[in-house]
């Protein structure tokens, strides 16, 4: 999230209360069980970013973060603080800040799983096929259609009993917002330039399981 600001003047007085961004998550997972927990120590600490070696840069980074109740947070850097979202839509994709993301979904309230039909001067038009309801979801590969693209689908896929199943539906909604690569490009003159899903995973909060696909 190109908006990201980390804090830059990071007090030396209590050594514990400050942290580098990528040991963040590793100090969530150690000291942590729940999203609850969480936000009260997240209030008193400060967190910086450091140039990484690899990408020549501070990584303008946001969390994701959920717990084995079904809890869902975003962290978010502005103007060096933290600021935490509750997040019972429970998407995240990049750029703009996730209260924009939100709003946005109002755009698209008219989006529904059924087949549309209207009367015109006394014509019944139907829709063509299954998923005329769905006329207008946007389906380029920026952030806000993605986003878009994962709130609606999720909110009408049909509801899960196993694992097995739970997996197969995330694997069948990242689909739809995976980017191949070379569709996504920066600049016409680069062949190098350009954005992929290189990787994906999935995670059972509550089974503790890991499961990831590579672009390969």
């Amino acid at each position: 999230m190109p908006e990201t600001e980390y804090k830059e003047d990071v007090p030396s007085s209590d050594p514990s209360k400050v942290i580098e961004l990528f040991d963040l998550p590793a100090w969530i997972l150690v000291n942590f069980d729940n999203l609850d927990s969480l936000k009260r120590d997240l209030s008193e600490l400060t967190i910086w970013g450091e140039v990484n070696e690899l990408l020549q840069e501070v990584p303008p980074l946001h969390l994701s973060l959920q717990d084995s109740s079904g809890g869902s947070m975003v962290l978010e850097f502005t103007n060096g603080e933290v600021i935490i979202h509750e997040n019972p839509n429970g998407v995240l994709t990049n750029s703009p800040e996730l209260p924009w993301h939100l709003s946005n979904l109002r755009n698209y309230v008219n989006l529904s799983p059924y087949m549309k039909e209207t009367e015109i001067n006394g014509i019944t038009y139907k829709g063509i096929g299954f998923g005329s309801g769905y006329v207008g979801i946007p389906g380029d590969v920026t952030p806000p259609s993605r986003f878009v693209r994962i709130s609606f689908l999720r909110e009408f896929s049909n509801s899960v009993e196993t694992e097995e199943e739970g997996v197969m539906l995330a694997l069948h909604l990242v689909n739809t917002v995976d980017i191949p690569a070379g569709v996504s490009k920066r600049e016409e003159s680069s062949t190098e330039a350009f954005e992929s899903t290189q990787w994906v995973t999935i995670r059972d909060n509550k089974k503790l399981k890991l499961y990831f696909r590579t672009y390969d």
